[in-house]
């Protein structure tokens, strides 16, 4: 358990020092260090709850400090809300074990002598009354969320949506899987392997993993991509497309692929289907997946704002974004993200979706989407890019997506406390 808790502290020390991905930083850190399968594990957990948690953990550390928690090395900050993390939200956790263990570890990490500093705030924290953090009325502390983006949420949904949604987001989501195999074969594979899963929303081909999401990842019909991890709602972003047989299709800001793998399945492997991104290590990674899997899809690095294309009878723009309709798997966006970060990409969004229409024939179909809940990337993008050019029209989602997932602007919408999926929005648009 120490190695877990070691290597959580790197990461999470790594991720506040850099302000990276924390994904990228936890796999690139596997990868320089031979750490045990169950090390691995319990650092996934520790690092992304803690970083889930940050700002509600720091509410109840601040208390037992002599100074500004502002004013602590950040190597002694990061364990100390890894403890207090162990100590009052992980329950199988004897609290022994939190200060001991803790204490151990900030005499390896620091110098300067502050293992009685850790031990001091650790054991305070039996004193500390976690119901009264819980019951403050300042929302981004209790639901340890950037302010603004409480603010923005308030403004959006109103209070109640926007305390659902909150909750729902701390909350660790499931992954679904969709298969490219019959679903009993499928689900045959899944019982011998001891998965345990569920439908899920609105989907004959994609299932829900409650359990024993790493033994499906290591199986061999994820490798020869008979199944693929990707969340439902992802999947509705593709049905929403709608290609058809033989169809030439754009998939731009693609990588790392799942929905141009998806669309080429959706044309009985019939489509000729473009795929782009302007990440090189992301475009490689997709060219060698489709490589392994023997799929025929071309991979370029193109940049979707100014490059040349095919022209297309269907394009999908998957468009950057600040992605806080995810922030259920990637916690850290709740951080990274910053206020004014939806209107700049707004700008850069309009310019990739007013860039690409170029490409797309008359009567053809061009689906914009977003990971985002924020409607400067959403609803704003494409009614202005439609006041704009009066030769593309809004397609009603209506005959393409369950009804419940559609607004009232007729595009494809998510709410995730309500429909059980990652917050996600596209609009399906014609040229005339």
């Amino acid at each position: 358990m120490d190695s877990a808790r070691y290597h959580a502290f790197r990461i999470v020390f790594e991720f506040e020092t850099f302000n990276l991905q924390l994904k990228s930083i936890r796999n690139t850190y596997y990868k320089k260090n031979n750490i045990a399968s169950n090390d691995r594990k319990r650092a996934m957990v520790l690092s992304n709850e803690v970083i889930r948690w940050k700002k509600f953990l720091d509410a109840l550390i601040a208390p037992s400090l002599n100074k500004s928690i502002n004013k602590l090395p950040l190597e002694i900050l990061c364990i100390l809300r890894l403890g207090y993390y162990e100590f009052f939200m992980d329950e199988s956790v004897p609290d022994h074990a939190v200060v001991n263990s803790w204490v151990n570890i900030s005499k390896k990490v620091k110098k300067t002598n502050f293992s009685g500093l850790v031990n001091a705030v650790l054991r305070k924290a039996k004193k500390i009354e976690k119901q009264t953090i819980l019951k403050s009325k300042d929302l981004a502390i209790q639901k340890s969320f950037s302010r603004w983006m409480v603010d923005n949420w308030s403004a959006q949904f109103g209070d109640l949506k926007t305390r659902q949604l909150l909750d729902h987001l701390n909350k660790r989501s499931l992954q679904d899987i969709r298969t490219n195999m019959p679903m009993d074969m499928l689900k045959g594979k899944l019982d011998q392997l001891g998965v345990e899963f569920h439908k899920s929303p609105f989907s004959q081909n994609f299932l829900r993993i409650d359990s024993g999401l790493g033994k499906i990842i290591s199986s061999s019909f994820h490798a020869n991509g008979e199944v693929f991890i990707q969340d439902r709602a992802s999947g509705a972003i593709v049905e929403l497309l709608n290609p058809k047989k033989g169809d030439v299709v754009l998939d731009v800001c693609a990588a790392p692929g799942t929905k141009s793998i998806y669309i080429y399945h959706k044309t009985k492997e019939s489509a000729k289907v473009y795929s782009s991104d302007i990440n090189k290590s992301l475009v490689l990674k997709a060219k060698q997946r489709c490589k392994d899997l023997s799929l025929p899809i071309s991979w370029q690095l193109k940049d979707a704002t100014k490059d040349e294309f095919p022209n297309a009878d269907r394009i999908l723009i998957d468009a950057p974004c600040t992605g806080t309709g995810v922030i259920s798997k990637r916690p850290d966006i709740k951080w990274r993200r910053k206020k004014g970060d939806s209107k700049k990409m707004s700008f850069y969004q309009m310019k990739i979706l007013q860039h690409m229409s170029s490409f797309l024939k008359p009567n053809g179909i061009l689906v914009y989407s977003t990971c985002s809940l924020e409607y400067q990337e959403n609803w704003n993008v494409v009614s202005s890019f439609l006041k704009l050019n009066s030769n593309y029209k809004l397609e009603s989602a209506e005959s393409f997506v369950p009804k419940k997932w559609i607004n009232e602007q007729n595009c494809f919408e998510t709410f995730p406390p309500r429909d059980n999926v990652d917050g996600m929005f596209a609009a399906r648009i014609r040229r005339c």
